[in-house]
């Protein structure tokens, strides 16, 4: 119960990205999305470190709202670049390293997760500050993380 009442902004997050996702504010969706998420932050806690690294989360709500947008603005004009990747059949799919110079595991965590979401790109690989990205686009790394979406990431997740 602890942890459902030290985390309760965090689980307000997963609650409404719950119905985001479902695409449903009614009371049985809010209702589900209450309990998934609080049973996935009573199993975050209770892991070895879970609880120590989760209370390292400080966002920035406004801030983070500009990181998705500026998120779901590069999955659409990525979706056309490989469409066009596809029909011209310039797929030359490859391994890149990317040096984030991040050092917060946070920011490491949702840039990982938001260069996976873009399509053409899955993170494959984490060592250190250091990402290894799956790409179909060349060799150019501006293609797979985009400065906007980094310079809203650092802003929205206070480290």
């Amino acid at each position: 119960m602890k942890y459902l009442i030290n985390n309760k902004l965090f689980i307000l997050f997963l609650l409404v990205f719950w119905c985001i996702l479902n695409g449903d504010f009614s009371l049985i969706t809010i209702m589900q999305g209450f309990i998934f998420s609080s049973l996935a932050m009573i199993i975050s806690c209770t892991i070895p470190g879970g609880a120590d690294f989760i209370h390292t989360l400080n966002i920035s709500f406004f801030m983070f709202v500009r990181f998705i947008i500026i998120l779901i603005a590069n999955i659409y004009s990525s979706t056309f670049a490989i469409i066009k990747l596809i029909f011209t059949s310039n797929i030359n799919p490859h391994l890149v390293h990317i040096n984030t110079n991040l050092e917060n595991d946070w920011l490491l965590f949702f840039l990982a997760n938001a260069i996976t979401l873009t399509p053409g790109t899955v993170t494959v690989n984490r060592k250190g500050s250091d990402l290894l990205v799956l790409t179909a686009y060349s060799n150019d790394s501006t293609q797979i993380m985009d400065s906007k979406l980094v310079k809203a990431l650092r802003k929205g997740v206070k480290h």
